[in-house]
C-alpha cells in the first residue's frame, strides 16, 4: 500500500495540480500555514493530499475543521472524488453527528478500509480535539470564533507524530490569522509560511486551467481581461479577499502588514554606502565615484530587464538619518 500511496502521490503532482498546489503538498512539515486569495484551489488540493494521507498505512485521520456545513461537505467530497481518481478503496460518503462538550456536531466522514483510518469533515468547531490524532486542517482560520483555542488543541497532534495545516484568506489586520502570519515572517514560530496571492495564481497557471474547465479560449488578452472583472467584482475588499493584505482599522496608511506582503528574500537589494566624508570631496568626485558603481553594479542587471514592457522607478529620498531607497519595477503581461 505505501508503494501505491507513493505513485498515486507522485502523478498528483506531477499530472494535475498548478505550480502552487504542488509546492503546498510536497511542504512536508508538520506545521505550516497558507495565507491565500480566495477561489485558487488550495483546500482542493489539501483534500487531495490528505485523500492519500487517510488511505495510506503509514498515514492516519484526517480531521478537517471549516466553519459551516457546506465547507464540510464540499471538503469531503472533494477528498472522496480524489480517492475516486486515485482508484482508492474508499467508503461512501457517511454522515455522522459527534458529540461535543457543548453540543451535537454535524459530521461528513469517508473511511478506508485497508488503511483503517478515515477522514472527517466537521461543520463547525469542537470545544477540543483531544483525544483524537493524525492531521488537523483549519480551514479559513481567520473566521473561527476562538482559532487560539483551536490551534492549542490541534497541536497535540504533533505529540503522536501527527501534523497541523493552517489555511486562510485574511480578515482584518488584527486577526489572529494575521498574526501567525507576522510571528512566521519574524521568526519567532517555526512554522512553515506559504503565502499565494491573486497574480500570484495567475501566472502560475490559474486562469488558463478555469478556461480550460470552462471550455473558454485563453488568451493573454483575455485573461487580462477576466483579471479586471474580477477585481472590479471585489472593488474595495480586493486587496484583503484577493492579495493577501488584511483590512485595516488604524488609520495608518501603510501598516506594516502592508509592508510586509511587499518583501521578499528573492530580491536582490544592492547597497551602496559612504564615510560621513564622503559629503565633503567635490561634486565631479562624488559623481565619478558613484558613476563607477553604477556602470559596475547597475548597468548588467539593468541590461536584464525586457525591453518590450514598461518600467517605473520609485524612489524614497532620505534627507537626514534613512537611507535613500530606489525601488525598480517592470509591468507583467497581466498589467500588474
Amino acid at each position: 500500500m505505501i508503494g501505491d500511496f507513493d505513485q498515486a502521490r507522485r502523478a498528483a503532482i506531477d499530472g494535475i495540480l498548478l505550480p502552487y498546489q504542488r509546492r503546498w503538498v510536497r511542504d512536508r512539515s508538520s506545521i505550516k500555514v497558507m495565507e491565500k486569495s480566495r477561489r485558487i484551489g488550495i483546500s482542493w488540493a489539501e483534500a487531495g493530499d490528505d485523500a492519500l494521507y487517510a488511505a495510506s498505512e503509514a498515514g492516519s485521520d484526517v480531521w478537517y475543521i471549516g466553519y459551516n456545513k457546506d465547507m464540510a461537505r464540499e471538503f469531503i467530497e472533494d477528498a472522496a472524488a480524489w480517492a475516486r481518481h486515485y482508484q482508492l478503496a474508499a467508503s461512501a460518503l457517511d454522515e455522522v453527528v459527534i458529540d461535543d462538550e457543548r453540543t451535537d456536531i454535524l459530521a461528513f466522514r469517508i473511511r478506508f478500509p485497508r488503511s483503517r483510518h478515515r477522514v472527517t469533515s466537521l461543520s463547525s468547531r469542537p470545544t477540543n480535539l483531544r483525544g483524537k490524532q493524525g492531521r488537523a486542517v483549519i480551514d479559513e482560520a481567520a473566521f473561527h470564533d476562538d482559532l487560539p483555542g483551536l490551534l492549542k488543541a490541534a497541536l497535540a497532534f504533533l505529540v503522536w507524530g501527527g501534523d497541523v495545516r493552517i489555511i486562510s484568506t485574511h480578515f482584518g489586520e488584527a486577526n489572529e490569522f494575521n498574526s501567525i502570519c507576522q510571528d512566521v515572517r519574524a521568526g519567532r514560530k517555526n512554522y512553515s509560511l506559504h503565502r499565494v496571492d491573486f497574480d500570484q495564481a495567475l501566472d502560475d497557471g490559474l486562469c488558463r486551467r478555469i478556461f480550460q474547465v470552462l471550455g473558454r479560449a485563453w488568451s493573454p488578452e483575455a485573461e487580462a481581461r477576466w483579471r479586471e472583472e474580477i477585481v472590479d467584482f471585489y472593488g474595495q475588499d480586493a486587496d484583503e479577499e484577493l492579495f493577501c493584505i488584511p483590512s485595516q482599522g488604524s488609520g495608518v496608511f501603510l501598516t506594516r502588514a502592508l509592508i510586509e506582503t511587499c518583501l521578499s528574500r528573492s530580491l536582490p537589494v544592492i547597497r551602496l554606502s559612504q564615510p560621513s566624508s564622503f559629503a565633503l570631496e567635490s561634486d565631479r568626485r562624488r559623481e565619478s565615484l558613484v558613476g563607477d558603481w553604477c556602470r559596475e553594479t547597475l548597468d548588467p542587471l539593468l541590461e536584464g530587464l525586457d525591453p518590450a514592457r514598461r518600467t517605473f522607478f520609485g524612489e524614497d529620498f532620505g534627507r537626514t538619518g534613512d537611507l535613500t531607497v530606489i525601488v525598480p519595477l517592470a509591468e507583467r503581461q497581466n498589467g500588474t
